[in-house]
């Protein structure tokens, strides 16, 4: 299954990097400018292209959605080449930094993530995981890879008996790469889904930063140096967001979201010509549309982290039209009153209520989180505890210092401080005031902790060349009196690894500081035999998140080993095309997305607005031989199997977690036994069972 793993990521780049990068050098980009941005343009192409057969009728399946994405740049790159355009003039990515950021984020994706999973097929047990896998089975069966009406029941046959309303629109460009994934390779949901975490936020993702990178340091080969050994390295993102729940479509936004803030800023620079600056902004309003359909928050954090910036490029555009500084003040102050009144108006769109009154409890005193923020560990007291991020906190902080004695470069200052003060928000208030602030990521502590970090990147890329800086003055100081030369390279790779081990450095045991014998510690030790599984004595962040991710993505958590193995036996018995009734309550639904089970409910919620039939099936359908009603709701939907898995009684169902289990919502399917009247026993393994419907 790993080699299907690694096929499936293998084809995901493609699906991105290929059209993206054709797109890319047809606007007349440079290479490694469109290779580095390919993946967000990539994956709005595919997106939208996979839209538009949807709405066409026509069945959007690999083959056509991949040549179009990919056909349509490439005729464009011809007739642009035979016109002989010129390239747009942007700043040089140094290729050393944008394959050495690529190398380790594959190293890290392999560490720090898939090692964790332990099986490609692992899945997180959260709420979110229900629409995730429900959306993308149903897109990869009905071949409609869609925003609009988005629902687990997407094929025509099944949105015709579906129990409950779901359709409505949600952002799905994630989805349809996953859906698109599944088609062409038969891989399960899960596996695409792993694989793309894979592929987004640990190889996308640095080749974003170091387009950003070079963006804001043009010319600097130090700084994107220093940025490729520092864009995964803060906790927060994307390591503790991968671990805190299934949000992956917001991590694939986060992931791409560097791309398109450095094309708006080469966009909005001086370097480029007038066609050459039109052509950036056609990029970056194609990149939006790419990360909007991940997430629309993503918007949000481009316009909280990008404004600073916007107003920094008004001030110097009318210094240098010698404007007066009252003036350029009134510049600066107006355009920040124009996205307060934008953000205020997107706070009373009625599309976005549902996100902007989502209501996460404040969890730290105002001191705290202000000492959170200045140790990287900006969301302790919320979720579980990571340890503090020492040394990268001491290059944010030297990077912010060197930042404002530098005027072309404050305004990376005023962008961190931005993202910090709206978690601080989220962190310590409550009411009206932190909903309009931080709403529109849900006021969730873990998403803005991914704002802080992405900021902080460029930061951290500017402490870590100081740090460098200094190395090298003390050790060209101890051997100029020496005669010797500097070896700046060795100075580098020596700054390079020693940074590396004291950010990722596991946890480990400090000797001699375990257990004392008058310490009631001591228990707790005798139980572990070996001395090397002891409980650690000093954590590290990373050591911290790899104990956390190794426990979320548990394999058996969702449904335990006999309901994984007895879903498989099902989908061997039963037919594609047959209906199975099943209880929603009792965690089957995601047998749906995991092994393709042709399921009547495939989540547990939205009961308000269920069909009859499915009142009749859910409260009565053990009535099926003597109730002529029953018997018209079965025949209604064509239902052909009865489902039942553990209930209350699992250990490891997905529902026990949510504890709301209630069988009384679920009568008519769980008091069917092999001596109902009108059901077959097909299957059965202890408390689950398979029953065929006699008809």
């Amino acid at each position: 299954m790993w080699l299907q793993f690694i096929l499936v990521a293998l084809l995901q780049v493609a699906m991105l990097l290929v059209p993206g990068y054709l797109a890319l050098r047809a606007l007349g980009l440079p290479r490694m400018w469109s290779l580095c941005c390919g993946a967000l343009v990539g994956l709005a192409l595919v997106a939208g292209f996979a839209q538009a057969l949807t709405l066409a009728g026509l069945p959007a399946t690999p083959v056509p959605v991949l040549a179009l994405a990919a056909g349509a740049p490439a005729v464009a790159l011809a007739l642009v080449r035979r016109r002989g355009a010129a390239e747009v003039e942007l700043p040089r990515i140094w290729p050393v930094a944008a394959v050495a950021s690529l190398a380790l984020g594959a190293a890290l994706g392999c560490n720090l993530y898939v090692e964790r999973l332990g099986s490609p097929d692992a899945l997180f047990q959260a709420y979110d995981v229900t629409q995730h896998l429900g959306v993308i089975r149903s897109m990869a069966d009905s071949a409609r890879l869609t925003s609009l009406g988005v629902s687990p029941y997407l094929g025509a046959a099944d949105a015709a008996v579906a129990p409950v309303s779901l359709a409505g629109f949600y952002p799905a460009a994630w989805h349809s790469l996953c859906a698109l994934s599944v088609m062409a390779t038969g891989a399960s949901v899960v596996v695409a889904i792993n694989a793309s975490m894979l592929v987004l936020p640990c190889l996308a993702l640095p080749l974003a930063f170091s387009a950003l990178l070079a963006a804001l340091f043009p010319g600097s080969r130090r700084a994107q140096g220093c940025g490729a050994l520092v864009c995964l390295a803060f906790a927060a993102f994307p390591w503790n967001l991968l671990a805190f729940g299934p949000v992956w479509p917001n991590v694939a936004g986060f992931s791409l979201m560097p791309a398109a803030m450095a094309l708006f800023v080469c966009a909005l620079g001086d370097a480029p010509s007038p066609s050459g600056r039109a052509r950036l902004f056609g990029a970056v309003v194609v990149g939006a549309a790419g990360l909007a359909l991940c997430h629309p928050n993503t918007i949000f954090t481009c316009v909280l982290l990008l404004s600073p910036y916007v107003v920094h490029r008004i001030l110097d555009a009318c210094a240098a039209r010698g404007v007066a500084p009252a003036r350029r003040a009134l510049a600066g102050a107006g355009f920040a009153l124009v996205v307060v009144a934008f953000w205020v108006v997107c706070f009373h769109l009625p599309f976005l209520q549902s996100t902007v009154t989502h209501v996460w409890q404040p969890f730290a005193r105002a001191w705290q989180q202000v000492v959170n923020t200045l140790t990287l560990s900006y969301t302790y007291g919320f979720n579980v505890e990571i340890a503090a991020q020492g040394v990268l906190a001491a290059l944010v902080a030297a990077g912010a210092v060197s930042a404002l004695f530098s005027p072309g470069r404050r305004w990376l200052v005023a962008s961190y401080a931005l993202a910090c003060g709206v978690l601080f928000a989220s962190a310590t208030l409550t009411g009206e005031l932190k909903q309009l602030v931080a709403g529109f990521w849900y006021t969730d502590p873990m998403r803005l902790a991914a704002n802080c970090a992405i900021a902080g990147v460029p930061l951290a890329a500017l402490g870590l060349s100081w740090a460098y800086g200094m190395a090298r003055r003390l050790v060209d100081a101890y051997n100029a009196p020496l005669g010797r030369a500097g070896h700046p390279r060795l100075v580098a790779g020596v700054t390079g690894a020693a940074f590396l081990l004291a950010n990722f450095m596991p946890s480990f045991n400090l000797p001699g500081q375990h257990y004392r014998p008058d310490k009631q510690e001591k228990a707790e030790y005798a139980q572990v035999a070996e001395p090397r599984d002891w409980p650690r004595n000093l954590h590290t962040a990373f050591g911290d998140y790899r104990e956390l991710a190794r426990e979320v993505y548990s394999y058996d958590q969702p449904l335990d080993g006999a309901e994984r193995s007895f879903a498989g036996r099902v989908a061997e018995l039963v037919g594609d095309d047959e209906l199975i009734v099943n209880n929603p309550m009792d965690g089957s639904f995601l047998t749906y997305g995991t092994d393709g089970l042709r399921l009547y409910y495939r989540n547990f919620i939205g009961f308000e607005t269920e069909t009859d039939e499915s009142r009749t099936l859910r409260l009565h359908l053990s009535e099926y031989a003597t109730s002529p009603e029953v018997r018209a709701a079965v025949e209604a939907v064509d239902a052909r199997y009865v489902l039942q898995m553990n209930g209350d009684e699992s250990e490891a169902s997905f529902i026990n977690m949510r504890g709301n289990y209630d069988a009384a919502m679920v009568e008519g399917i769980t008091s069917i036994t092999p001596e109902t009247e009108g059901f077959e026993l097909v299957a059965r393994e202890g408390d689950l069972a398979l029953y065929r419907i006699e008809r």
